[in-house]
């Protein structure tokens, strides 16, 4: 077996694993919401969720700018929709790219496409309000109030709590809190679900940062209660502690998606300016400088005379020919990577280490520019204090030891403004055995579903500021 592997990767051809990432293998065999005709099963999976409550809750998510009103600016949905476009289009090159090795399998062209499409679009699901702000809030709140009183709770639980994460909860929504009357739920393929874990392990062997030279490790991939689903896909998928190959190319579609988008959207708040989009990339750029500098003056010169509209269109344009050069740049590091790739073994970010990673580093520094524009901060600050107030109050009235739902008392009315479907679970579905973690994932799964408009509210409301 391990002769015969080796002949398999120094041959190059991985038909036979590509054959595996696009079966139709799901979480479950049958689910009555999931009836494929036979066909694409990705384009079934992209159907039902793209009608679904949780992909339209992104819709009023902080993607960098919290609680803005412009339609303008950019939520969670719409970059999700951008990542999605994105990593079709990837998946679409890469097609072709195993087309030409004749690693494609036969009777699935498209199917790449569709899977990555799909997972673009439900990558960020899991995402609180406020966006990573909110993601430190509910981080920062576990820590403080399980330091002393962490009983009950196994070393992995606890953690699960105090390393939330958003692309975790996205892995849990998707596989177990959409609930229409069937148990199924979303069921959906595995390896949809695979290109959404970046870092295939729990939070007690992840979330190592910098200390590690694994990027499986950086971070974490999944809750205990959701560890033997993705034993399973990934012992079905052969994953062996490695990323999928997905993984990378939806990685590599978000970053692309994100840096380009913010930076458009920052110039329109008057977070940055477009002068210094040209003089960081003049002063900071090394490679590949004069290439990248004689297009930004080609667009510069080109608009220069448009007026009110000018930033507008300089940016949009700017924005267009930076995600045009990290597209082009992902797919040739992807074939220049491919056998690393394909065994997981790449430890670094495809965009990271293609032609365009310098491209990408001076987009992070101006987005640093935008992370400290004030009134960003602000908003952030806001919303901080509203999800830390609304973790104290749903947390201690649902740790309450006897807990009567139907008793007209405080901690009963907080209970019962819980969604239904994340009580459903709770009551009759989750199947992990420990009631006390239980508890506390379902108020995390209810105040992290909530938009941050919705989260201010509530916020208000049980504050006694609007009645």
């Amino acid at each position: 077996m391990e002769e015969r592997e080796e002949r398999h990767v120094a041959d190059g051809h991985y038909k036979d694993k590509w054959n595996l990432i696009l079966s139709e293998k799901r979480t479950c065999e049958k689910g009555e919401m999931t009836d494929p005709d036979g066909g694409n099963p990705f384009e079934d999976d992209y159907g039902r969720l793209i009608t679904s409550a949780p992909v339209r809750r992104l819709q009023n998510k902080t993607q960098i700018f919290p609680l803005e009103r412009s339609t303008y600016i950019r939520t969670r949905l719409t970059h999700s929709l951008e990542v999605s476009y994105i990593a079709g289009l990837l998946g679409q090159k890469v097609e072709l790219f195993l087309r030409e090795r004749g690693d494609m399998p036969e009777g699935k062209s498209g199917w790449l496409c569709s899977l990555l499409r799909t997972a673009g679009l439900v990558h960020d699901m899991g995402n609180p309000p406020f966006g990573h702000f909110g993601e430190e809030a509910v981080k920062d709140f576990f820590r403080t109030y399980l330091k002393n009183d962490a009983q009950g709770l196994s070393d992995l639980e606890r953690a699960d709590l105090e390393n939330f994460d958003g692309n975790v909860q996205s892995f849990r929504i998707l596989t177990k809190l959409h609930y229409l009357g069937d148990a199924a739920g979303y069921n959906l393929n595995y390896s949809t679900l695979a290109a959404l874990i970046k870092y295939p392990c729990n939070a007690l062997e992840g979330n190592l940062g910098a200390s590690t030279k694994e990027i499986a490790h950086k971070k974490f991939g999944y809750f205990a209660s959701e560890a033997n689903l993705f034993q399973a896909l990934s012992d079905y998928l052969q994953m062996q502690g490695r990323r999928c190959p997905l993984a990378y190319l939806l990685e590599a579609a978000d970053d692309i998606a994100y840096c380009t988008s913010d930076l458009e959207d920052g110039v329109k708040l008057g977070a940055v300016r477009v002068n210094q989009i040209y003089e960081f990339f003049d002063q900071e750029l090394t490679e590949y400088h004069d290439y990248v500098m004689n297009n930004l003056d080609g667009i510069l010169e080109k608009y220069k005379n448009e007026g009110k509209l000018k930033d507008a269109i300089l940016t949009q344009n700017i924005c267009t020919f930076l995600q045009r050069e990290m597209i082009s740049a992902t797919v040739r590091c992807f074939v220049e990577n491919y056998d690393s790739i394909m065994r997981g073994t790449l430890e670094h970010e495809l965009l990271e280490v293609s032609a365009a990673g310098d491209i990408r580093k001076v987009l992070r520094q101006l987005q640093l520019q935008m992370f400290r524009y004030k009134a960003k901060e602000k908003k952030e600050l806001a919303g901080w204090e509203a999800m830390h107030s609304l973790l104290g109050i749903f947390v201690r009235c649902c740790e309450e030891e006897h807990l009567d739902t139907t008793a007209n008392t405080y901690a009963a009315h907080i209970y019962n403004i819980i969604s239904a479907n994340f009580r459903q679970n709770y009551e009759t579905l989750e199947t992990y055995p420990n009631d006390r973690y239980n508890r506390l994932r379902m108020v995390v799964d209810f105040l992290t579903s909530l938009n941050d408009r919705d989260a201010i509210d509530l916020f208000k409301e049980l504050k006694g500021a609007t009645v």
